[in-house]
């Protein structure tokens, strides 16, 4: 990953980067109005934060990116397996003010960015630069055992002829499996979901619980489903171990801000 600096640093992927007709970022938790616990570039209403600060800090995003504000989808996140396609029917319906409860959005309608906003899950980035679509996933461990980024994939080829082995994608910031140890009720989850916990769950001799590898989870099932590997590629970054960067609820005992990663096909 890239880091650009100024007023809001922001994150780039090198794949997706190299699009020319695409805009993308992942926020960090700086360069905002928010006070701590907060502090300061909070992008989530849903938190307990100010919402006028929450509201400033999404407005000074959207200069930093030059994409209009009212052309931002932040949606209500619910920690499931459901994809939704924001055509122009659902644009003209309010899509966009609404906060639909998902947790992936894709589209082909250039102008519009796709939001998930996170502080430890993962979030993941889609563009088929053939077809011209873009989708984003907040893939949290109940996501990943739902196997979103499969069934986003999916949704891809089927609504829009998608060829998976076109998609490149960026795996975003999120706690890793350094960090992320989990109740043996997540493995039998994880067990369930993929049939092995192998890959999936990493023991360690400092607890007797298992630490789940996300990014190999979500990377799996990109791959599972034709992407290529090579048009894959993982920041690494964990969000717990640099909480002084990104936003962590686990580091934070679970009152902290979210940042953001936002992806945008560009207007001609």
């Amino acid at each position: 990953m890239i880091k650009s600096e100024g007023a809001i640093p922001l994150y780039h992927f090198d794949t997706l980067g190299r699009a020319s007709n695409l805009a993308h970022f992942i926020t960090t938790r700086t360069g905002g109005v928010s006070l701590p616990p907060y502090n300061s570039l909070n992008l989530g209403l849903h938190t307990n934060d100010n919402s006028d600060q929450v509201l400033a800090n999404r407005s000074l995003l959207a200069e930093a990116t030059g994409i209009a504000k009212e052309n931002f989808l932040y949606a209500s996140q619910v920690h499931s397996g459901d994809v939704k396609i924001i055509d122009s029917m659902a644009i003209e319906n309010g899509i966009l003010s609404q906060n639909p409860r998902t947790d992936a959005t894709i589209t082909n309608l250039p102008g519009i960015c796709l939001i998930v906003m996170v502080a430890d899950c993962v979030p993941v980035l889609l563009f088929d630069p053939v077809k011209r679509v873009i989708a984003v996933i907040h893939a949290g461990w109940r996501g990943t055992v739902h196997q979103i980024a499969s069934i986003t994939v999916r949704t891809m080829a089927e609504h829009f002829g998608c060829d998976p082995a076109d998609i490149i994608s960026g795996i975003g910031p999120s706690i890793g499996p350094c960090c992320y140890e989990v109740g043996e009720d997540v493995r039998d989850f994880v067990s369930q979901s993929f049939g092995t916990t192998e890959g999936y769950l990493i023991r360690k001799n400092v607890s007797p619980k298992p630490y789940f590898d996300l990014w190999y989870a979500n990377h799996k099932q990109l791959t599972d489903n034709g992407l290529k590997s090579e048009n894959i590629e993982t920041s690494e970054i964990c969000t717990q171990c640099h909480s002084d960067i990104f936003f962590s609820s686990r580091a934070s005992g679970g009152v902290t801000g979210r940042f953001a990663a936002g992806i945008c096909i560009k207007q001609v």
